[in-house]
C-alpha cells in the first residue's frame, strides 16, 4: 500500500526555539505525529471574514463570530501537513484510505479550533516519477509535473474540505516531454492550484503565519535538476515579510519548503540527496545555501520549518531538531 507522509501542526504558540521537522509516514494502520504547543485546546467560538489573496499572501482578518466551535484562542490553529505524495493515478484508492484518516482529524480541529484556523499543507513532489500508464499516446512519459499530475493532484489536496496551500518539488516542474521550459511548466502549476504566485503566505491565527517556499527550476539547473531551488524573487520577498513581521511585535511563522535549509540538523541521506548536490535548499550555491539558516538565526519569530524530500519518517533519530536555544541563553549556536 503507497503511505502518505503526514505532521500535524497544532498551536505551537509561545516557544522560543526553531524546530525543523520531517512529516512521518503515515497509512491505515499508523498514527498521526501531533507536534504541539504545551496549552490544550478550548471551546467556545472564533471566526475570521472572507480571505484575501495578494502577492502570496492569504490574509485572514476580522473577529465576528463564523460557524462552528472553537477556542477562545485567537491564536490557536491545527494545520495537516502532507509530504512527498508521488500519486500514482493507478493506486488512487490507497490515496482515498489515507484521506479519510486526515480527513477525521480534521473534521475534529474544525470543532475545537474553528472552521478559519484550520489548513492543509502539502510540501510537494506531487506525481510519481515514472510512467503510470498515463498518456496512451507516449508510453514513456513521466507522470511527474504533468497537466493530468497537478490536475489530480489539485483535486485531491481539494477534496479535505478545509482550504489548502502547496509548494512544489524537486519532481513538480518534470513534465520534460509536454512543457519545453521551466516557465512554461511552473505556469502550468500555478493554474492548476489556483495559485498566484510560486510562494504563499497564509495567516492561519492571530499574528499567525504560515509561509511556503516553492523550487521553480528544473531543466535550467546548473548541477543536477534535482536540486530545490528558491528563486531570488522569492528569497527578497521572504527576507522582505521576515523583516515586517518581527518577533518582538508578537509573530510567530511557520516555513514550508520541500528540502530542509542546510544547517537545519535533520538527518539526510548521503549516498543519494548529499553526493549528487541536491540535498539541502539551493544546494549548489554556497552564498544561498547558507542565507535560509542565517535567516532563521536572525529571525526569532521563524518558529518552525517543516520540509520533505528525504522519505524519512519521524522514526528515525535526527527527523525533529531544535538547533537554537532560548535567547536569554546566548546566541544562535553554530550548527553549519
Amino acid at each position: 500500500m503507497s503511505t502518505l507522509a503526514v505532521a500535524l501542526l497544532s498551536l505551537l504558540a509561545a516557544t522560543p526555539s526553531a524546530a525543523f521537522v520531517q512529516p512521518a509516514l503515515f497509512s491505515s494502520t499508523s498514527a498521526t505525529v501531533r507536534f504541539a504547543s504545551k496549552k490544550e485546546v478550548t471551546n467556545g467560538e472564533v471566526t475570521r471574514t472572507k480571505k484575501k489573496d495578494t502577492n502570496g499572501e492569504v490574509a485572514v482578518n476580522g473577529n465576528a463570530a463564523t460557524n462552528g466551535e472553537a477556542s477562545k484562542d485567537p491564536y490557536s490553529f491545527i494545520v495537516p501537513i502532507l509530504g512527498d505524495l508521488h500519486i500514482d493515478p493507478r493506486k488512487m484508492e490507497d490515496y482515498s484510505i489515507g484521506r479519510e484518516h486526515v480527513k477525521s482529524i480534521i473534521k475534529d480541529a474544525k470543532s475545537k479550533v474553528g472552521n478559519d484556523n484550520v489548513a492543509l499543507v502539502s510540501l510537494g513532489d506531487l506525481g510519481e516519477s515514472k510512467n503510470c500508464d498515463h498518456n496512451p499516446d507516449n508510453p514513456f512519459e513521466l507522470f511527474a509535473g504533468t497537466s493530468k499530475c497537478h490536475t489530480i493532484a489539485a483535486d485531491f489536496l481539494g477534496s479535505f474540505d478545509v482550504p489548502y496551500e502547496v509548494i512544489g518539488g524537486n519532481h513538480d516542474l518534470e513534465g520534460i516531454d509536454e512543457f519545453d521550459s521551466d516557465a512554461r511548466n511552473l505556469r502550468n502549476f500555478l493554474k492548476c492550484h489556483d495559485k498566484e504566485t510560486p510562494q504563499f503566505c497564509r495567516e492561519i491565527a492571530e499574528k499567525t503565519l504560515l509561509v511556503g517556499l516553492c523550487s521553480t527550476i528544473f531543466r535550467e539547473a546548473t548541477y543536477t535538476s534535482h536540486e530545490v531551488i528558491i528563486d531570488d524573487e522569492q528569497i527578497r520577498w521572504f527576507e522582505d515579510l521576515l523583516k515586517s513581521r518581527p518577533a518582538e511585535d508578537g509573530w510567530k511563522i511557520f516555513v514550508f519548503s520541500h528540502a530542509p535549509p542546510n544547517g537545519s540538523g535533520l538527518r539526510v541521506l548521503q549516498e543519494n540527496h548529499v553526493v549528487n548536490g541536491c540535498c539541502w535548499l539551493n544546494h549548489s550555491n554556497e552564498e544561498q545555501c547558507q542565507k535560509f539558516i542565517n535567516l532563521v538565526r536572525e529571525h526569532r519569530s521563524i518558529k518552525a520549518w517543516f520540509s520533505g524530500h528525504f522519505h524519512l519518517g519521524q522514526d528515525y533519530q535526527d527527523s525533529i531538531t531544535f538547533p537554537t536555544i532560548d535567547p536569554k541563553d546566548g546566541p544562535y549556536p553554530n550548527r553549519g
